[in-house]
This record gives structure tokens, sequence and C-alpha cells, in this order.
């Protein structure tokens, strides 16, 4: 009977963990959104191997995805080019909001976290 019992559990737990993602996975997809109503930005983020990337005069809205580990950290900022115009920032781990800043005058959103 336990061994029954055993067999069962594992079937069940075989069949849970082949539906859904691993938990104890060490990477995350991390995404960084830019949005808003200023026409271009100036963004500043952490790539996907932990240095400073800068892009400039970028049009809106702008997304980039990429996987990174448990535990790292993740930055993004964006200023408006022009003098009008709001920007938000928001960084996603695994499709949950992990940060997010709006800017609504000539200072930057600023967001960051640890995965």
């Amino acid at each position: 009977m336990r061994k029954a019992f055993i067999m069962a559990l594992l079937a069940i737990l075989l069949i849970m963990t082949a539906c859904t993602k691993d938990p104890l996975s060490p990477s995350v997809t991390v995404e960084y959104k830019v949005t808003g109503t200023a026409e271009t930005v100036d963004i500043d983020y952490i790539d996907a191997n932990g240095k400073l990337a800068i892009i400039n005069n970028v049009e809106l809205p702008w997304s980039l995805t990429f996987t990174a580990d448990k535990g790292d950290t993740v930055f993004i900022s964006a200023q408006r080019t022009g003098d009008t115009g709001t920007v938000t920032v928001t960084i996603y781990s695994n499709g949950n909001v992990l940060a997010e800043d709006t800017s609504t005058g000539s200072a930057a959103a600023e967001a960051e976290g640890t995965l």
C-alpha cells in the first residue's frame, strides 16, 4: 500500500512540474519598458551582461527583454530630450512589476531593483 501511495504521489508531482516553471531556476526574465508622451528620450540601463548601456534619442515606446540571474541588480533611467512630455520607466521580473517611476519634468525617471 505504501509503495502505491508513493508512486501516485510521484506521478502527481511529475505532472505538476511538467506544467509549471521551475521555481528554483536561477534565471529571471527581465523586461525594461519606457513609455510616455515625450517625443524622444535618452536611456541608460544595466544590460544582460551587467554593463551600463546608453542609447540616445530613442522614440517611445521602447522595450528590451533579456534573461538574468536571481540576485542580479537591474536599473533603467530615461530622460526626455525635449522640453515637454512625461517619461515612465518600468522593470518587470518574470512578468511582475519590480520597480517603476515617472518623471513629468526635466529630471530622469529611474527604476532599480534586485532580482
